[in-house]
């Protein structure tokens, strides 16, 4: 057993060597002074090892995680949600304006003439935009369009204190 490298040390460090295997070790390390300065060094490290105490989580570090998840869960909850009431928003307005535009088509077939149930048409649909575009109807939309925008801003806002936070921990 002339060729003693630091795994058949580190086995006899630790005693997992029967006894032959162990005595032969033992005379190889007494013959030389760099495998004993080897030796050394490893059960000085050993040593260190063995007496260090290992860090315990805190008694709450389960309830933490567990808390952690939950809220993050609850988080992409709400922003979905979110998401959801605003695309519904968005479908009941457009569902409206297309209501809307069939409701002034139906009522305009009640003309007998082909050219002017078009004419009808056309006039209905173009005096529908101007109104829905008007002064009036704009500041509305524009209204609705910034509350939602503000809405948005607080979440996203709201989501990225919650990523720092989870995060920095």
């Amino acid at each position: 057993m002339n060729n003693i490298n630091d795994e058949i040390l580190n086995k006899y460090l630790d005693d997992e060597m029967n006894r032959e295997e162990i005595n032969q070790v033992k005379i190889v390390i007494e013959n030389s002074a760099e495998l004993k300065k080897k030796y050394e060094a490893l059960l000085s490290a050993n040593t260190l090892l063995k007496n260090m105490e290992s860090d315990l989580p805190s008694v709450d570090f389960a309830k933490n995680v567990m808390g952690k998840i939950k809220s993050r869960k609850s988080t992409v909850h709400q922003q979905k949600y979110f998401l959801f009431t605003i695309l519904s928003l968005f479908g009941l307005v457009l569902l409206g304006i297309i209501g809307y535009v069939f409701y002034e088509i139906i009522s305009s077939v009640q003309v007998s003439e082909s050219s002017e149930i078009i004419t009808n048409y056309s006039k209905s649909i173009g005096e529908y935009f101007s109104g829905l575009f008007g002064k009036k109807s704009l500041s509305i939309f524009g209204s609705v369009l910034s509350f939602i925008i503000l809405i948005s801003g607080y979440f996203l806002f709201d989501y990225q204190k919650h990523s720092k936070k989870y995060f920095s921990h």
